[in-house]
């Protein structure tokens, strides 16, 4: 039976590009405190964290990094409701999940999620929703998968995530649940810890890759 088995999204960078408009938010905001952000930078070493500990590590602790927390996300918003670009592939995966147990674990505020996910029509699709508010640590920690596990009713291994971050992999991998990655943000070879590395979700065999025999990874088994 399917049903006892479920997939859990990660929301930035694989069901929307959202990435690139918090890139812009930090970098358009960053400067009023001392502080650039490059593009580099940004998919190097902080597209895992949350807004605040992206801040937390980029400037000193009190009332500068409140102050800077509260202008990023009043630009992202900003940002996000003039208009945010989706993954179709991430979409058409998510459409072949019906008997599926589906849940979402996001370093996003649920405002935001919840307010992007009913735009497009997709709220309905998940059992649960994982987001900043409701962990004590965020990726690479597992806490965020392990939690929505436990909220849709299933032992960690009968999950799989559907990430596209090395931070999202760890965590998912640490949480010991199947990985399929995603290149929509980070090259291939940064993602090699996961079970199965693709460039296009919507090409994703989802019986297979949750099914007994485990993910395979299609690269691999040509080579």
């Amino acid at each position: 039976m399917t049903n006892n088995r479920g997939v859990i999204f990660d929301f930035d960078g694989v069901l929307i590009d959202s990435e690139p408009l918090h890139l812009r938010a930090f970098q358009e905001i960053l400067p009023a405190f001392g502080r650039r952000l490059t593009e580099q930078e940004y998919y190097a070493q902080y597209i895992v964290y949350s807004d605040r500990e992206v801040l937390e590590r980029l400037l000193p602790a009190g009332e500068t990094l409140e102050a800077a927390l509260v202008a990023k996300e009043r630009r992202y918003r900003e940002l996000v409701e003039a208009g945010v670009p989706v993954f179709r592939d991430g979409l058409a995966l998510l459409s072949q999940t019906d008997g599926w147990r589906v849940g979402l674990a996001t370093g996003s505020l649920r405002s935001e999620v919840e307010r992007i996910l009913r735009s497009l029509g997709i709220r309905e699709r998940f059992g649960t929703i994982v987001t900043r508010e409701d962990c004590r640590k965020g990726k690479p920690d597992p806490e965020p998968f392990l939690l929505a596990a436990r909220a849709l009713g299933l032992a960690p291994h009968r999950c799989v995530v559907i990430e596209d971050t090395p931070g999202g992999v760890q965590a998912a991998k640490a949480a010991g649940m199947a990985c399929v990655a995603v290149t929509h943000s980070c090259r291939r070879d940064s993602l090699v810890g996961a079970d199965l590395v693709v460039d296009d979700l919507a090409a994703v065999p989802l019986a297979a890759v949750l099914g007994d025999g485990g993910p395979r990874d299609p690269d691999r088994d040509a080579g």
